[in-house]
């Protein structure tokens, strides 16, 4: 046998690489250039000739030193990107990637990317407001990042349909409205699933970033109305906004949160509810997402648990949630893999209530108006975290906040009815709506009867053909 590749192996993977790079080129009018845009730091890259896992992309790496230097939300790197409908169709709007430095878990200077899309034509009077939507990413592997599998010529069975399905319609909701999307990976560089601290960071750098990126054609300076919407997943970097946003990033002008099926308001709880259970491949990431963050909670997994947890561990570290990332090892006792000393198990080891706790919600209450939903029946996340967690914030009069607790739905149902109503809620934020001060919480059998899910798709449907058949959506006319 010889270390040397044959000729003809050598010449095809060639041959592939440059017909990726002219399909790329064709479908996405590939520029031949990349000029400076007025008020960015960096000169804008044009569009990469191959779409590059991140694991391979330089473009995601800056130096430590460029890193160390640039202030929270700087703008490190930036390349126009085609966004496509599930890697395939090209949208019809304008489309960037931004590496930005944030911080981690531990305030060290670390670099993400976040997606910056805006529709083409002139911005409405005043400037674009900003919708920040916060994929459920829910993996431990960096191709599973939003990034990516939004971008047209990734490979669609390497990424995460969920995440591109979730992607497709955070930018049909706000491109339609004309408004500007952020869509941060919002895990880091490490993939740290289950790190609300990092998570919240990097989504608030996110916004910082696009409000000083020119060509998105945000309102100037912090004047920019923003809202930002996550669901179960997204609820973990999503809520740590909602009660960090006043002392992290003061100066953005958060309008409106919404969050459903909130992960973080009982974490130890979530834990239990997936041991043994379909979904318990999420327990995996969730401890693996951690020890990316906590030492201490890596060398637990290390030394206190069994060759076998071990294993599936490592499994889950490469996998997106979807399809398989959250049912590989399905009704498999992860917590029973533990050997060490504590008789509560893995969750009484000290490292791992602090990791939990450090990133726990009901820290502080919320300053500016939420939107809430869990379904009384989640059988992934239960609701009762919740319903404690919004007990606490309504404790202080002064909240803002809807809670919808919806009897007949679970989990994956629950998305439909958050969806429309959570869109709703931040729409009439960054439009200026009134709202009522105070806490409302409802509790209606099901929410699919009251035609909102249904008038949400006859609206987003058109919008989303318009995107994937080349005709501009979301251009609104200037007010006099």
């Amino acid at each position: 046998m010889t270390s040397r590749t044959p000729w003809w192996r050598r010449t095809v993977l060639v041959l592939c690489v440059l017909v990726t790079a002219q399909a790329s080129c064709f479908l996405a009018v590939c520029p031949v250039s990349a000029t400076p845009s007025p008020g960015t730091e960096v000169p804008i890259q044009p569009l990469p000739v191959a779409v590059l896992p991140p694991e391979l992309d330089p473009f995601y790496k800056a130096p430590a030193s460029d890193i160390v230097a640039a202030p929270a939300g700087g703008i490190l790197k930036a390349r126009q990107i085609t966004p496509a409908f599930f890697n395939l169709l090209p949208e019809n709007v304008d489309a960037w990637q931004v590496l930005y430095r944030t911080n981690d878990s531990h305030g060290g200077a670390i670099a993400t990317v976040t997606t910056l899309i805006k529709p083409r034509g002139p911005a409405p009077e005043g400037g674009r407001k900003l919708l920040s939507y916060q994929v459920a990413e829910d993996s431990t592997a960096m191709y599973c990042a939003p990034s990516y599998g939004m971008q047209q010529g990734s490979i669609p069975w390497y990424s995460d349909f969920v995440n591109m399905f979730e992607s497709n319609l955070a930018v049909a909701e706000a491109v339609s409205n004309g408004y500007a999307v952020s869509i941060p990976d919002y895990q880091g560089p490490g993939s740290a699933y289950g790190a609300a601290i990092l998570g919240g960071q990097a989504t608030l750098d996110a916004i910082r970033a696009a409000l000083g990126f020119t060509p998105l054609q945000l309102t100037a300076g912090n004047q920019t109305r923003v809202g930002l919407l996550g669901y179960s997943g997204g609820t973990i970097p999503t809520g740590w906004v909602a009660e960090h946003a006043a002392s992290y990033a003061p100066e953005v002008n958060i309008v409106g949160i919404s969050i459903g099926g909130v992960v973080m308001a009982d974490l130890d709880a979530v834990i239990r509810k997936n041991n043994v259970q379909v979904t318990a491949g999420l327990i995996g990431a969730a401890f693996f997402g951690f020890a990316t963050e906590y030492p201490d909670v890596q060398k637990v997994l290390d030394t206190r648990t069994d060759w076998f947890t071990r294993f599936m561990l490592t499994t889950k570290s490469f996998l997106c949630h979807s399809p398989l990332g959250s049912i590989d090892f399905p009704f498999w006792n992860y917590l029973g893999g533990y050997t060490g000393p504590e008789p509560a198990g893995i969750l009484a080891e000290p490292a791992i209530i602090d990791a939990i706790n450090a990133n726990a919600l009901g820290k502080n209450r919320p300053s500016v108006p939420m939107f809430i939903y869990h379904a009384q029946n989640d059988t992934i996340i239960p609701n009762a975290g919740t319903d404690r967690l919004v007990n606490w914030y309504c404790h202080d009069p002064h909240q803002t906040i809807t809670y919808n607790r919806e009897l007949y739905a679970e989990h994956i149902t629950g998305l439909l009815a958050w969806i429309p109503k959570s869109y709703n809620f931040i729409v009439d934020r960054l439009e200026n709506k009134p709202v009522a001060e105070g806490c409302t919480i409802e509790s209606p059998a099901t929410n699919l009867t009251d035609g909102d899910l249904i008038t949400m798709l006859n609206q987003k449907l058109p919008d989303i053909a318009g995107l994937i058949t080349n005709q501009q959506i979301g251009i609104l006319p200037r007010t006099t």
